[in-house]
């Protein structure tokens, strides 16, 4: 099964966010509550949870991107 890794809301009435670096591969085995992704804005850093366990298939946005509450950043084979 797919799982999509979607930005989270993370502040009320913010909506985007810069990715600063993925804290896993593509290929990498994951469970579900790991830390994989590092965002942040000018004031704040949050973290972005795998949402199911199994394997990081795809990276859909790169380290850097300004990315969407609710975008899909990457997918995991589960």
């Amino acid at each position: 099964m797919k799982y999509e890794i979607a930005i989270p809301e993370f502040a009320e009435g913010a909506e985007e966010i810069n990715l600063r670096q993925w804290l896993v591969a593509v290929g990498d085995t994951v469970k579900k509550g790991d830390n994989i992704a590092e965002a942040a804005t000018d004031k704040i850093s949050i973290y972005i949870e795998s949402p199911a366990d199994g394997v990081l298939s795809a990276i859909l946005a790169q380290e850097d991107d300004r990315v969407l509450v609710g975008q899909i950043i990457g997918e995991i084979e589960g």
